[in-house]
């Protein structure tokens, strides 16, 4: 990952509310909202997250008295206490793909297990068809990264998937009688998975 103090503009050693000043400025600017339907959101999703990685990088270090100034880590092409930049995005395209063999692989020999690997195993596991565990993980993921608006945006949408799953289940007594017809099953999780790949 870059300087985190370059990511944000604030000069190093800024003050907490410098730093809280320029992360909401960033995240005004690039919110997914503002770039829905445009051939930039990609681009505006990366620096968004970058922006969020550098925010936590911040309060983190500020937290437990380390200052980035009288370090000599290097940033370059690594994200904060994860894997590569480029590690996650080839495992976002596996998603998007619908490869989730080569996603799983990738994840599994992924080094770390920050708050975008919790995310992107969330999603694998909703592609599977693994509601209880999706949400385990992408939860995991918006505690470790409280500020990351996409995996809170997922996780909602996640919920109100597995809601509307959960009342048909129980409405038509899938609890105590599995000979219904199971077709409404695979329908409703065809119907979230197209829910969800609009975030990418």
């Amino acid at each position: 990952m870059n300087n985190p103090y370059e990511v944000l503009g604030v000069k190093q050693g800024a003050s907490e509310a410098e730093i809280k000043a320029a992360y909401k400025e960033l995240v005004k600017k690039y919110h997914p909202d503002k770039y829905q339907n445009n051939p930039l959101a990609d681009l505006a999703e990366e620096k968004l997250q970058e922006v969020n990685e550098a925010y936590d990088a911040l309060m983190k270090n500020r937290s437990s008295q380390s200052v980035y100034g009288g370090s000599t880590q290097s940033y370059s092409g690594q994200r904060y206490g994860g894997g590569s930049t480029g590690d996650y995005n080839a495992i976002r395209q596996a998603l998007d793909r619908n490869d989730l063999t080569g996603a799983e692989q990738m994840l599994v020999s992924a080094p770390n297990r920050d708050a975008e690997w919790f995310f992107l195993s969330g999603v694998l596991s909703y592609k599977k068809g693994w509601l209880d565990d999706a949400m385990s993980n992408i939860r995991q993921a918006i505690d470790m990264n409280p500020n990351n608006v996409e995996y809170q945006r997922v996780y909602q949408q996640m919920m109100a998937a597995g809601s509307i799953y959960r009342g048909r289940s129980n409405a038509q007594g899938y609890d105590q009688n599995r000979n219904n017809d199971c077709c409404s099953d695979c329908c409703t999780l065809y119907l979230c998975s197209s829910c969800i790949s609009p975030c990418w």
